[in-house]
């Protein structure tokens, strides 16, 4: 492993860090950990001599990217790094943005982010997966309880609205997973796929994506 994936991943891990202990860590001079985090401020920062992950999903990428092991960076992730992240983006396209959406009686069901485009009305219900890799299988069986989990919503949107006032301004569900890397599928049960990297490109164009894999939003029915 070259010095700048082993500082870049013992940040991942650690999350904070002084300079001279990550110094210490990756058997690094100070002035080579200050050059190699000084590339990366979209996901680190430094502050009063500790090193900060400001962004760990963004980190974890560029490492992805650079060559580390996937399996090995994604358990170093958590489910709320990817949550977070997600939403950020939402809300830089403009998305009104409510994470952790939940019902638990008389049913229960969570979802993890809910992004409405005010000017559509249009939902993007998301169920985010920061698996490593995943089988075809797996990821077939992860839409099936995705779209049971939406249906869920449109039958009682008028009991969680009540919670989660932005789903007043939506019309339609769109069922959406969003994976760590490219997903080996695209569209099932009428849930679409994408890469977290590939979701600003989703939200730039969402109608002419959603035409050309035959994703049909759903209704929800107002009472």
């Amino acid at each position: 492993m070259n010095v700048e994936l082993r500082v870049l991943e013992v940040l991942l891990a650690k999350r904070r860090v002084l300079v001279e202990e990550l110094s210490n860590l990756t058997s690094c001079s100070r002035e080579v950990v200050f050059e190699i985090v000084s590339r990366y401020n979209s996901a680190i920062r430094i502050s009063n001599g500790e090193i900060v992950v400001s962004n760990p999903l963004e980190l974890a990428l560029i490492l992805i990217e650079k060559g580390a092991e996937l399996k090995r960076i994604s358990e170093y992730l958590e489910w709320r790094d990817f949550e977070v992240f997600s939403s950020k983006i939402f809300e830089e396209f403009g998305y009104v943005v409510e994470r952790s959406v939940k019902l638990t009686s008389p049913v229960r069901f969570e979802i993890d982010v809910l992004g409405v485009d005010l000017a559509s009305r249009l939902a993007l219900v998301v169920d985010c997966k920061h698996w490593s890799l995943a089988a075809r299988s797996r990821l077939v069986e992860a839409a099936e309880r995705h779209f049971d989990r939406v249906s869920k919503l449109v039958k009682y949107y008028s009991l969680v609205k009540k919670k989660y006032r932005v789903l007043e301004k939506a019309s339609r569900l769109v069922p959406l997973i969003v994976t760590l890397t490219a997903p080996g599928v695209r569209v099932h049960s009428n849930v679409l796929f994408v890469s977290i990297r590939e979701l600003p490109a989703l939200l730039r164009d969402v109608h002419l994506v959603l035409d050309y894999y035959g994703v049909k939003p759903l209704q929800l029915l107002r009472v």
